[in-house]
């Protein structure tokens, strides 16, 4: 069978810097919010080899059909099922093109080249990120992020853990926020589909979900781990966006899920599957700092299987400046109902980021640039990119959902955007009128109207 690579975009752009950090303790325990969890699905199926088909095959299914008939009736083997909604089969060429008019129930997708990973990374070339050595995030030993029992992660009104946020989080009213849902996201799973994470890094440690949920779509084990080097494009990149949902929301849990390589590109196939696998264990959120230039079927079906059982979709809207955002982003204004949001990216003073890509499908935007967070090999790390502001949408569901509610859940995205501040009195955003969403994220306002306090 052929091999391919679809090449996914990331939202980033990671921009050098390292340094030596010791860890603030944290707070302990509160008491775990009740919620409903989505109805159990479909597992995937992993299975003993990478596969990497040359086209995939998205079939709406019909009452009766079985994984049997359908593979009998198309070809390929079937890399998703899910009973009476869809299937998603690797297919050959040959068998798409065979199947190309059967059915309007079918869809295929040739995925040659089709998707590039985004354009330019870092400031001044990869080579000068790391210059000078990696320093060591927990010099002595590792700590417990939860070492010295209870304390706050605001000291005199400067965040405590990692103090270089200090100015993005009190632009989108983290402390405010926070206090609003001292639950601080306890008890709910949100998943970074991404480039995996550093699996062992303290920061992120007691925040993951039990290590017999993980998955690598990538390489096809259990070990979800970023792999590669600091000269890639994507080394670090999920575990910065974890880091973030982390800081936003410390006692939620991480579901890390691995569907993109170091180079920051993956395939339809594992994206499709992670996102399922996600549901199948229990995430409330699904964070996807990634994109493509074209919608993709496959993907679609399940982020709608996703949606259509409460479970929310954040999708960044891509880094190249203009209007182009990336898909699933792009779709997510037409699916309020869906619990879809797509999030772009501000400077520390409300201004579109000059890389954030922006549209009439944008919902809402966040700080997104040097947005410091851990980095495998026990670093810590800025990025920039609309990759950053994604998560912090992420980490503000979570706050919510960690609390009694007084709206309906399925009113979060929209309260989101409504309780969103202006940027368009800025004049330097005059340009890209109802390109920035609703406005920029406010902690305060959002939690202040949808929890009880």
């Amino acid at each position: 069978m052929q091999r391919y690579l679809v090449r996914l975009r990331i939202g980033h752009r990671l921009y050098f810097f390292l340094a030596v950090l010791s860890l603030a303790s944290l707070f302990g325990c509160s008491s775990s919010p009740q919620f409903t969890q989505p109805q159990p699905i479909t597992e995937p199926q992993p299975t003993d080899e990478v596969t990497r088909p040359s086209h995939v095959l998205t079939v709406l299914l019909e009452t009766g059909d079985t994984p049997d008939t359908i593979r009998a009736q198309y070809g390929g083997d079937v890399l998703l099922w899910e009973e009476n909604v869809y299937a998603v089969l690797g297919v050959t060429e040959a068998q798409a093109k065979a199947t190309a008019n059967q059915s309007s129930k079918v869809t295929f997708e040739p995925n040659s080249k089709k998707f590039r990973s985004v354009g330019e990374v870092g400031m001044n070339g990869r080579s000068s990120l790391w210059a000078g050595g990696r320093s060591s995030l927990w010099a002595g030993g590792r700590s417990s992020l939860w070492a010295g029992g209870r304390s706050s992660l605001w000291a005199g009104g400067t965040f405590s853990w990692m103090p270089e946020n200090t100015l993005l989080w009190q632009q989108i009213r983290l402390q405010q926020g926070q206090a609003l849902a001292p639950n601080l996201g306890y008890g709910i799973k949100v998943a970074v589909i991404d480039t995996g994470v550093d699996l062992s890094h303290p920061a992120l440690q007691e925040a993951l979900a039990p290590a017999s949920e993980w998955w690598d779509f990538y390489g096809n084990d259990a070990i979800p781990q970023e792999e590669g080097s600091f000269a890639d494009a994507g080394y670090g990149h999920g575990t910065n966006v974890a880091g973030i949902i982390r800081q936003i929301a410390p006692r939620a849990t991480i579901l890390p899920v691995r569907v993109l390589g170091p180079d920051g590109m993956g395939d339809v196939a594992s994206v499709a599957a992670g996102i399922q696998w996600a549901m199948a264990k229990g995430a409330r959120i699904i964070n996807l700092s990634l994109g493509s230039e074209d919608s993709l079927k496959a993907v679609e079906e399940v982020i709608k299987q996703a949606t259509a059982k409460g479970i929310f979709v954040v999708a960044s809207t891509g880094n190249t400046g203009d209007k182009n955002v990336t898909w699933p982003a792009s779709s997510a204004a037409d699916n309020k109902n869906l619990l879809r949001i797509s999030v772009t990216s501000l400077d520390s003073r409300d201004r579109k980021s000059s890389f954030a890509t922006y549209g009439r499908s944008v919902e809402l935007s966040a700080p997104g640039e040097l947005v410091y967070g851990p980095a495998p090999e026990l670093n810590m790390a800025a990025w920039s990119g609309t990759s950053q502001a994604a998560p912090m949408a992420s980490g503000a569901l979570a706050l919510a959902l960690g609390q009694t509610l007084v709206v309906p859940s399925l009113n979060l995205v929209e309260e989101l955007r409504v309780r969103a501040s202006d940027v368009y009195n800025n004049s330097l955003n005059e340009a890209y009128k109802d390109g920035l969403g609703k406005g920029r994220l406010n902690l305060e306002e959002f939690l202040r109207n949808v929890v009880k306090y």
